[in-house]
């Protein structure tokens, strides 16, 4: 004897309707509250500027200190600069201008000059044709650190560089030295403030720790939208069937009217 299970449309419908909304709802205001957490934190108090002889020195590989602000004194070099194409920048395409500058022997902490890139600013494609490679007369540089990227050699753009600038396709400690004074310090600086011409980077993010009590926030929220979707799940199965009336195969084979009288 066997009992067939029919769905209560009529039940199953609104309550996954019901249950689907909740949840969305439940879904969505974690997701705010995930946003909040970030947000509201408060701001993560980076450490003082220092020298680079402090953070970094040259031919090796840098450790966590990437962001770090730090400054350098010496000059730039009076020439070679490298031209980054293919970038953009808030939204607009850009090339990156990198400088060699020499950091003195009394600033490396290693007691002899070496060469750091800097990156001073970028320029629009079109404005590469008017750019003076000329070295700027600065003594000190002050910037954030940033890890350089791993060579991909790419064909350099048809059009020759301005005399005194090479193309470069990434930047990358390893593609810089091929053309700059050894040793080379394996990390760049990202400038504070645009070399007069260029236009400036963008500011490097406000870093924030998270808000725990929004991030509390967040969870309750998708552990609500979990309990709905289990309790929408156990009521379906509890109410959203009707079982039919049982079928014996055996007894209606053996009637001989087929079940009529």
């Amino acid at each position: 004897m066997t009992a067939a299970r029919r769905i209560r449309w009529g039940h199953v419908i609104p309550a996954t309707a019901l249950a689907t909304a909740a949840i969305l709802v439940c879904g969505s205001l974690g997701w705010w509250q995930w946003g909040r957490a970030s947000e509201q934190g408060e701001i993560r108090q980076s450490d003082p500027p220092a020298a680079i002889a402090d953070v970094a020195a040259p031919a090796t590989t840098p450790g966590s200190e990437q962001g770090r602000e730090i400054w350098a004194d010496g000059e730039y070099a009076s020439s070679g600069v490298a031209l980054i194409p293919d970038r953009e920048i808030d939204g607009a395409p850009a090339v990156l201008v990198v400088r060699p500058f020499t950091v003195a022997a009394d600033a490396t902490g290693t007691g002899e000059r070496a060469t750091l890139p800097v990156i001073v600013g970028w320029l629009a494609p079109e404005e590469v044709d008017g750019f003076d490679a000329g070295a700027p007369a600065d003594r000190r540089v002050t910037g954030h650190l940033r890890s350089g990227e791993g060579a991909a050699p790419a064909p350099d753009p048809e059009e020759a560089p301005p005399e005194g600038a090479f193309w470069a396709d990434r930047l990358s400690p390893a593609i810089l030295a091929q053309e700059w004074d050894a040793p080379l310090y394996t990390t760049l600086l990202s400038a504070d403030a645009a070399e007069p011409g260029l236009r400036p980077l963008p500011a490097p993010e406000v870093e924030r720790s998270l808000d725990f009590r929004s991030l509390a926030y967040a969870f309750e929220w998708w552990l609500f939208g979990a309990f709905f979707a289990f309790i929408a799940g156990r009521w379906i199965r509890d109410n959203g069937f009707i079982a039919r009336e049982p079928v014996d195969p055996a007894g209606a084979a053996d009637d001989p009217h087929g079940g009529q009288t």
